[in-house]
Order: C-alpha cells, then sequence, then structure tokens
C-alpha cells in the first residue's frame, strides 16, 4: 500500500478537455479548474483586458497539460492572463459551447423578440 500511495500523490482529478460539460464536471469542477477561476475571480479586477490579453503560450500549453493529466500544479508564479488563457481554452474545446446548440439557438432567437419581459425570462 505505501508504494501506491507513493505513486498516487500528487494525482487529482484530470481536467478533460473537449468533452462535453456533463462529462467535464460529472462529479464536480476538477480542482485545478476552479483554482484556477478562482485566481481569475481575485485578481482579475484588477487587471486590464484580462479576457482579451493572451497569457504566456507555452505556460498555457504546459498548464493545460499538466492538468490533462490529474497533477498539482503551483500557480503562484502563473499569471492571470495565462490562467485566463487556460481557462478560454476549455471552454473554447465544450463540443457545442457551454450552452449547447439547442440552447444557443434558443438564445439567439429571443433576442429577435421585441418582448423584454419574455427575453429577461428565457435568459433566467
Amino acid at each position: 500500500t505505501d508504494d501506491l500511495q507513493h505513486r498516487y500523490r500528487g494525482r487529482i482529478e484530470k481536467v478533460k478537455f473537449g468533452v462535453p460539460i456533463a462529462e467535464a464536471f460529472a462529479h464536480d469542477i476538477p480542482a485545478t479548474l476552479l483554482v484556477l477561476l478562482l485566481k481569475v475571480n481575485k485578481e482579475g479586477p484588477f487587471k486590464k483586458d484580462i479576457w482579451r490579453a493572451p497569457g504566456n503560450a507555452a505556460q498555457v500549453r504546459k498548464l493545460s497539460h499538466i492538468m490533462q493529466h490529474g497533477r498539482l500544479v503551483n500557480i503562484s508564479n502563473i499569471s492571470v492572463y495565462t490562467a485566463a488563457s487556460v481557462i478560454k481554452r476549455f471552454l473554447a474545446k465544450l463540443p457545442g459551447g457551454i450552452f449547447g446548440s439547442e440552447n444557443e439557438q434558443e438564445l439567439f432567437t429571443v433576442v429577435q423578440q421585441p418582448d423584454s419581459e419574455q427575453q429577461r425570462q428565457v435568459f433566467c
């Protein structure tokens, strides 16, 4: 059992890129993705254009790879721009988008309706 504990030390739930959101969040939001979201939530309001400015490309690739293999990562040296870029990469690879094809189409349809109360209800 000591060998098993040593082998799996530092391993956490893998972040699945490119799968439907129901599968990616089957148990809950994976820990490393949640940590990135919390970093962006904490530091993002004090930075400019975090969702537009790209993070360090090499760090984005490395961090995505680490997350996909369920390894722990120290994010203290990762910029909020890199964290946001990894989150954007995860979201961009969701098949059908965040809302799904049907819900997305419904949102585009309701935007064209003049009744703002009906729009609000659909959005909610």
